[in-house]
């Protein structure tokens, strides 16, 4: 599912510079009633033309934007106004629209008289200033890269005031020379950085007009009538220039350990056993678990660590990532030490490896699936047009060292016992979402080891092998009646015991798919409300919006989350194996996975289990990471409190290793814009 979430976050990144309009807030101009210059775009989605915005420029120093961007069956709708005053910065804004999950888009802002306001379907805010600084709006439809580098140029140190808050420094990278329709072109690529948690890049031509975009290769846009393969030239280029500054974060923030390192008097969680080992010590030498006592171990020339107070419990695992160079900070200040990327491009995943497993950039272990699709106007991935060339693609998975396929929606029923046959001849697991027209059961029998995502269990029962799930009618089949399926039935009893015979995991993104269930507008998002007064000021602000349109069922959708949360105690209880994923913001949505598990009725012994030591036995490396034992690699994570008791201690990491390495949560989260919770422990 991600691989839209991701696009939408990209986008959320990238578009958060909205046009606005000079006119009342309620009185929107109309795009098509604007003269000036015109610029259109064209946007591509994995090479596949996914949607056109149309930007307009007049004299006046307006600004109108017209995007329709459409990936993995989102259509993103969106159509802003901007006034610029005489420097260039916006004083007043309306953005309409529908959101990729059907929710009505509203925005305004306007800046008169000394006061700033602005209002948005989650939150409303006004402040009196006599800079009216560079408004960031949460919808982010305007492309207006244009203007906010040329009102950074026109500062000494680069950076601009924004509002509501904060400031953003914008920064020129590197410059390639492209080929347009009327000849060669240097484009300039530059990183705005201060507004989320990692820099958005985007490529500007000689005069400081937005061209290109490139969202790491997944999504990207450019100008009408130019090739696709100058996306795909800059997108290498981008990739290298964030690799730069995400290599320069990690040599400062990582501490390599040539020797022992001792953790006194530290309490352990043993996931094994469920159980605490009070007041131990903890010996770490290469990046292995040595030695673990109830007695004092003192090694001369150890590094000391006062354990007094905390807990030392394994790292914990994504089960669901889809993975970017930035997201290795968050996860590990998270305590997140091991991810399963679910479905990247091939190229971009194995360099990060290679990068992760060096320590040229900050980022956890990283253990890949492969990602297939069939060819449809739904399909995203891997596309393939034929089950000879669906097969071929296991083929070179496996060859390249993936330990697993993940199947999408538009997959062919009747292909997957072949698909399965052969990914499990190369010893691979076989797991996704449930193929249209295919029921969960009929999946299973064919050969899946594993399920993506809760909804698609619903699924079985709401949709069956009846109904188009490629669709969004997957989010709102289950939000309207997964609160009716009785889960007590025989047929759920039924359908439960064959994932236990058949020993099939469940990957549930719960906490998205919260979210989605009981996220109203004007409420911080469930996932991110423990976090929000840390997070970015822009960042927060579209936590207080809704994607989805309930379309006034909001009853029924709660429902659904009471049967969410019964339905993964149900198949816990009855020994089908949970995994935690992401599928969404590295790290925070992790610990919220975790703790929907805990609120669900699953004890914080096998919750800590799961998120660590079972996810590990599934990717197949239980024998050397998972658990506190020695000889095991040291992915370790110090906490305040006690995880057994608390689940939320998840949260309050002190110190994380992954192997030889350690990290200070407080300096990672510095570095991506989030508020500290906790002073780190020295190294």
């Amino acid at each position: 599912m991600k691989t839209g979430k991701e696009a939408l976050v990209a986008l959320c990144s990238i578009f958060l510079l909205a046009a606005c309009s000079k006119e009342s807030p309620e009185q929107p101009v109309a795009a098509e009633s604007a003269v000036g210059i015109t610029t259109e775009y064209e946007w591509v989605a994995e090479g596949t033309p996914a949607g056109r915005s149309t930007v307009v420029r007049t004299g006046d120093g307006k600004v109108t934007v017209d995007s329709f961007v459409h990936w993995n069956n989102r259509e993103y709708t969106v159509n802003s106004v901007t006034q610029l005053n005489a420097d260039g910065i916006p004083v007043a804004q309306r953005i309409t629209g529908i959101s990729p999950f059907q929710a009505p888009i509203d925005e305004s802002f306007r800046y008169e008289d000394g006061v700033a306001s602005w209002s948005t379907a989650g939150e409303s805010g006004s402040v009196k200033t006599d800079d009216p600084g560079f408004y960031v709006a949460t919808e982010y439809a305007a492309l207006g890269w244009t203007e906010f580098v040329r009102a950074a140029m026109q500062s000494m140190d680069g950076e601009v005031a924004v509002l509501p808050s904060g400031t953003a420094r914008v920064e020129r990278l590197t410059d390639v020379e492209v080929e347009s329709p009327d000849g060669p072109v240097t484009l300039s690529l530059y990183a705005i950085s201060g507004l989320g948690f990692t820099p958005a890049y985007g490529w500007l031509n000689e005069d400081l007009e937005l061209t290109v975009l490139d969202f790491s290769g997944f999504m990207g846009m450019f100008p009408k009538g130019w090739s696709p393969d100058v996306l795909a030239q800059l997108s290498a280029v981008q990739l290298e220039q964030d690799a730069i500054m995400v290599g320069r974060m990690s040599g400062e923030l990582a501490y390599v350990q040539e020797g022992a390192v001792i953790f006194d008097s530290v309490d352990v969680v043993d996931v094994e056993d469920g159980v605490l080992l009070e007041d131990h010590y903890v010996m770490v030498e290469d990046g292995k678990i040595t030695a673990i006592s109830g007695a004092v171990i003192d090694v001369p020339g150890a590094k000391h660590i006062d354990g007094t107070g905390k807990s030392l419990m394994p790292g914990m695992w994504d089960m669901h990532g889809h993975f970017s160079l930035s997201d290795g900070v968050l996860n590990i200040a998270g305590g997140i030490t091991s991810v399963r990327d679910i479905g990247s491009v091939h190229e971009q995943i194995m360099e990060l490896t290679a990068k992760h497993d060096s320590g040229e950039v900050i980022g956890p272990n990283t253990y890949r699936s492969g990602f297939i699709d069939q060819a449809s106007p739904y399909a995203t991935g891997d596309t393939v047009a034929s089950l000879e060339e669906a097969l071929e693609r296991v083929d070179f998975y496996a060859e390249n060292g993936y330990m697993q396929i993940k199947l999408y929606s538009s997959i062919d029923p009747e292909w997957v016992d072949d698909i399965a046959a052969r990914t499990h001849g190369h010893g691979m697991r076989l797991s996704g979402h449930i193929p249209a027209f295919m029921s969960a059961e009929q999946a299973v029998r064919a050969g899946y080891d594993e399920i993506q995502h809760i909804n698609m269990v619903f699924l079985n029962f709401l949709a069956g092998d009846r109904e188009d799930t490629r669709k969004q009618l997957r989010f709102t089949l289950y939000g309207d009646e997964a609160g009716n399926l009785d889960l007590d039935s025989q047929e759920v009893q039924d359908y439960i015991a064959l994932f236990v015979e058949n020993d099939v995991t469940v990957d549930p993104t719960a906490a998205i798919f919260m979210e989605q269930l009981t996220h109203l507008a004007g409420n911080p998002n469930p996932t991110f409300a423990p976090v929000i007064d840390h997070l970015p000021p822009n960042v927060a602000r579209g936590y207080y919006k809704a994607d989805m349109d309930m379309r006034g069922m909001v009853d029924e959708w709660a429902a659904s989350a009471v049967a969410q949360a019964a339905m993964m105690k149900k198949l816990h209880d009855n020994g089908v194996q949970l995994v935690p994923g992401s599928d969404n913001v590295a790290a925070f949505t992790i610990h919220r996975e975790l703790e929907l598990y805990a609120e669900a009725g699953i004890s914080n012994a096998d919750v800590l289990r799961i998120g660590s030591l079972d996810s590990a036995r599934v990717v197949g490396v239980d024998d050397r990471t998972g658990s506190i034992k020695v000889g095991k690699d040291a992915d370790l994570v110090l906490v305040e409190g006690n995880p057994l008791e608390d689940i939320s201690a998840i949260r309050r990491a002190t110190l994380v290793m992954k192997g030889n390495t350690a990290y200070k949560p407080d300096e990672l989260y510095k570095a991506v814009g989030v508020k500290p919770f906790l002073e780190s422990e020295d190294i």
